[in-house]
């Protein structure tokens, strides 16, 4: 057809380069051989060209606007990039989630840690004395006193883990509990029965709550305050 030429294999070239740059799924920026080759040619083209032609309104506007973001197209943001922003945002939210729940969880008012508390007649009677207990008086383990109980922590005759509250003052073994690993072992003592009322240093009626974690016991102190 009259007026009509088929493009050369270098502007074949030149446009499949400017797509690549400047076209909607840009990839120019992680080949730079071809970035490089882009250059030389629109170096080349404007020596070339001593005044451009005017380009068509449809022509015009990807033109403009290519050039406008030319800046920001040579060095576009990878997709695993974004991604990784992306799982990033993730883990701090998560971060943040469990820090808060962290801190909103109660705190044990006292931990016991073990003594070299020797068990004496009177442990070993009290604990011995409790048939369906089954604790071995050998295996008991002191950890000391908290609000007038005394708390020893033993294995049964089944290797379950146990926990015993003992108040001195009345004689009385107050509590013991016993939980087959890996379940919790919590022992709630309650503030009135077995021959004493109230905690020592503490007035009101409730429980305390001790849980036996690795080599420690945590002490946690529910009471309803007295009516003035």
């Amino acid at each position: 057809m009259e007026g009509f030429t088929h493009p050369s294999d270098a502007d074949r070239e030149f446009r499949e380069l400017r797509r690549r740059a400047y076209g909607p799924d840009p990839d120019i920026s992680v080949d730079p051989p071809a970035l490089a080759r882009l250059r030389d040619l629109e170096a080349a083209t404007r020596a070339d060209i001593s005044s451009p032609p005017v380009a068509s309104a449809s022509e015009s506007a990807p033109d403009s606007d290519a050039a406008a973001d030319a800046a920001s197209i040579e060095h576009p943001l990878p997709k695993w990039s974004r991604l990784g922003w992306v799982g990033g945002a993730l883990v701090l939210a998560v971060g943040i989630i469990m820090t808060i729940l962290m801190l909103s969880a109660p705190r044990p008012e006292a931990t016991l840690y073990p003594t070299r508390a020797a068990v004496d007649d009177q442990v070993r009677e009290l604990v011995e004395g409790v048939p369906m207990l089954l604790v071995e008086a050998s295996t008991l383990r002191g950890y000391g006193s908290y609000l007038g109980l005394e708390i020893w922590s033993g294995v049964d005759r089944f290797d379950a883990p146990c926990l015993v509250a003992i108040h001195r003052a009345s004689g009385n073994l107050s509590k013991a509990r016993c939980a087959p690993a890996p379940a919790d072992l919590i022992m709630d003592v309650a503030s009135s029965g077995d021959g004493f009322e109230g905690f020592e240093g503490r007035s009101g009626d409730g429980i305390i709550r001790f849980i036996l974690r690795d080599d420690k016991v945590d002490a946690y102190v529910y009471l309803m305050p007295e009516e003035g």
